[in-house]
């Protein structure tokens, strides 16, 4: 329950996905031919933002009239930073690189406190920091924000990350999950320098295990968490609290001997709502794979291949040749049933869903933030795991 309530946390957003409706479609979508275009929605990474556009999953969508909006309270495009995963309303022009945002909505994965920092992975050139009971991955091509740019180059790196980052530095997190509920930050701010009982702010997502309403606590990951008839409930009533249920937590009581006082609990809608039809792109970790189905589970949607899908890296020729954990980006249409049929598949590398293992790191001058143009990947395991059954597709 642990891993599967984990990789739930990062619903709705944690997801790279896009999805365009077109004008005409059909079963076998042309990806290759181009010059698709209409309205829809995208949900994925920020590569690069500033002026009046943002690119998210290869489009630079302009925002000059978009309405922006930040874990629910309004924002404006000066709050948008490349490496946050955002929801994208809007309109696809044909060209398929290019379009207009109308609503941009941005949704952490966390907000906490640290409690412990690891030491640098020399081989992975990776750092681990524990957040709200959840390991949170950090490397080079992380969008630091709020952090101290030591050595004044206007952008903030993984060395000076580390000589700033404490335990109890209260953080926001955005990135990406594996199977095992490994969290990987393509974004992560630091909120304040210490965290305060009663007072610091902490927003946690995810699926309700080991629910036990008598002394009132339930789990997520490996954080447990306490409620009362005092906890204010929204979308939902006390009586509904039950196991697998999606939900965001807040708490602004703090912690009692490790335990979360939950001041809020938040009913979550943790799917996505197509049309039959709507095109739709993916990227993120393969989560289950069902061979005898020719299906697997990419970032909480189930993929279907076909005989007509296409492989754009030669380490896949079939299903066979996915595993759990494998980065992958999957173009197709949504059918009937929520379903995508893949057209295409391609293999990602790297560690935090980049295209490639190629960085272009920036930065906001003023506030000494890293950028990066690139969505990087985790290598595969070689291993399956049970199809989730509480898809959001």
């Amino acid at each position: 329950m642990y891993r599967w309530s984990v990789i739930k946390m990062l619903f709705p957003w944690f997801i790279l996905l896009a999805v365009t409706s077109c004008g005409t479609s059909s079963g076998d979508n042309d990806y290759a031919g181009g010059g698709i275009g209409g309205t829809g929605i995208s949900v994925g990474k920020i590569t690069a933002a500033g002026g009046t556009s943002v690119d998210v999953n290869g489009v630079a969508f302009d925002t000059t009239n978009a309405t922006v909006t930040l874990d629910g309270a309004a924002g404006d495009q000066n709050n948008l930073k490349a490496g946050m995963i955002v929801k994208v309303d809007g309109t696809f022009h044909p060209d398929r690189t290019t379009g207009i945002a109308v609503n941009i909505d941005f949704k952490d994965i966390l907000e906490g406190p640290v409690a412990s920092v690891g030491s640098m992975d020399t081989v992975t050139n990776t750092v681990a920091i524990e957040v709200l009971g959840q390991t949170v991955i950090v490397d080079s091509s992380t969008y630091f924000d709020n952090f101290s740019d030591h050595d004044g180059n206007g952008t903030v790196d993984l060395t000076e990350f580390m000589n700033d980052i404490v335990a109890g530095n209260v953080v926001e997190v955005s990135g990406f999950v594996d199977a095992d509920g490994i969290i990987y930050a393509s974004y992560i701010s630091l909120k304040s320098m210490t965290f305060e009982d009663y007072g610091s702010e902490i927003e946690l997502k995810g699926i309700i295990t080991a629910l036990n309403e008598i002394p009132g606590t339930f789990i997520i990951g490996r954080l447990t968490i306490e409620f009362s008839l005092d906890t204010d409930f929204e979308h939902m009533t006390f009586d509904d609290l039950r196991d697998g249920l999606y939900v965001e937590v807040k708490g602004d009581g703090g912690f009692s001997d490790g335990v979360l006082i939950a001041s809020k609990i938040e009913l979550e809608d943790d799917g996505y709502h197509f049309e039959d039809n709507h095109e739709f792109k993916v990227e993120g970790y393969v989560t289950a794979i069902l061979l005898t189905e020719g299906k697997f589970n990419l970032a909480g949607q189930t993929v279907r291949i076909i005989a007509t899908t296409q492989y754009k890296d030669g380490s896949i020729v079939d299903i066979a040749d996915i595993k759990v954990n494998m980065k992958l980006e999957v173009e197709g249409t949504v059918d009937a049933l929520g379903v995508l049929v893949a057209d295409s598949i391609k293999v990602e590398s790297g560690d935090n869903g980049s295209e490639d293992d190629s960085e272009d790191d920036s930065s906001d001058s003023d506030d000494g933030s890293s950028d990066e143009d690139s969505e990087d990947s985790e290598d595969s395991e070689d291993e399956e795991d049970e199809e989730d059954d509480h898809d959001p597709s």
